[in-house]
């Protein structure tokens, strides 16, 4: 049976990207053992100068920390160590001034580190360690910038971004426009429903499981 983390980014009551993420919930829950994480309610550490120097320090090789240090980089860990045990990767999130909420940008720092989900040779450059792995990204806007010449987003190119330097292929569904197109508002959230059920189907042909929803926030273990 796979595993399936499933992150929202959703704080907003009325969230139409909280109704799609629970589209995908729905769909998915007796089909893969769903793992939870909820970022406005369990946010990533921002890089600052205690926690970023350790991880350079990481990244520069070194693997001897204290358990003082280890307690620092515990945030990180734990949610590295999410994406490793994962099989999927499901994040929902909304735009926010044209990218993604920092929320969203700080757990993408905190999972890229070196030698857990990438490596670099200097003759072969950088390597995904997650390769294997599959990832949905569910973005909704306010704007219809699929439709705009003038004004662009930089969310959906900056998550697939960071899925392809760590290995995973990934997916996106978009629905843009629930503000500007309020009166396409049903239209726009049914035609997303409708992609999500067919990746799900696509995704899990034929599982039944018989567990439900897990809410966890996986601990760091002693390494990061």
């Amino acid at each position: 049976m796979t595993t399936t983390l499933v992150i929202n980014y959703t704080p907003r009551k009325g969230s139409y990207t909280k109704i799609l993420f629970d589209e995908f919930v729905k769909l998915a829950k007796k089909k893969t053992k769903l793992i939870h994480l909820d970022l406005s309610q369990t946010p990533p550490d921002l890089l600052l100068t205690e926690n970023l120097k350790l991880i350079m320090e990481w990244n520069g090789g070194k693997r001897d920390f204290s358990e003082l240090e280890l307690s620092v980089l515990s945030n990180h860990n734990g949610y590295i160590n999410q994406i490793l045990r994962a099989d999927n990767i499901v994040e929902a999130f909304p735009i926010y001034n044209f990218t993604l909420p920092a929320t969203v940008k700080a757990w993408i720092d905190a999972i890229i580190v070196s030698d857990k989900t990438f490596s670099f040779n200097p003759e072969r450059g950088f390597t995904g360690l997650c390769k294997g792995k599959k990832a949905l990204s569910i973005i909704v806007s306010g704007f219809d910038y699929e439709t705009s010449n003038d004004v662009k987003e930089y969310g959906s190119s900056t998550i697939r971004q960071n899925f392809d330097f760590i290995g995973i292929s990934s997916e996106q569904i978009l629905a843009f426009g629930v503000d500007q197109n309020r009166d396409e508002l049903t239209s726009i959230l049914d035609n997303a429903k409708s992609e999500i059920k067919k990746l799900v189907d696509s995704w899990f042909p034929n599982h039944i499981h018989s567990n439900n929803f897990h809410h966890q926030y996986q601990n760091a273990d002693k390494d990061i």
